[in-house]
């Protein structure tokens, strides 16, 4: 899958920028969002333009919807610091799901 290996250091970033650990998303959620928002931002056009096809939405839409889906799933307990470290090591996780909104 071409996206995965074009979106997976992009996210691992995102995701660092997101979250750093279930309890300060809970403490803090809208700061981990917008240090979330930040790190899409620098992503470039094209990482952009491959993750809103992805997720099938406009790409406008994407960063907001892209780190929402990621603060949800973190809160939620969906997401865990053994996903992140799985993505990194390029094992099966659950976070592909949630990017896409399944």
């Amino acid at each position: 899958m071409r996206l995965r290996f074009l979106i997976l250091p992009a996210m691992v970033g995102a995701l660092a920028g997101c979250q750093t650990g279930r309890d300060t998303a809970k403490k803090n959620p809208e700061a981990g969002y917008n240090r979330c928002i930040a790190a899409v931002a620098v992503w470039s056009i094209t990482l952009k333009h491959e993750t809103s096809a992805f997720m099938g939405v406009s790409q406008e839409r994407m960063p907001s919807l892209f780190c929402q889906r990621l603060r949800d799933a973190v809160l939620s307990g969906r997401i865990t610091a053994s996903d992140i470290n799985s993505l990194q090591l390029n094992q099966p996780t659950e976070i592909w799901k949630v990017i896409k909104g399944k």
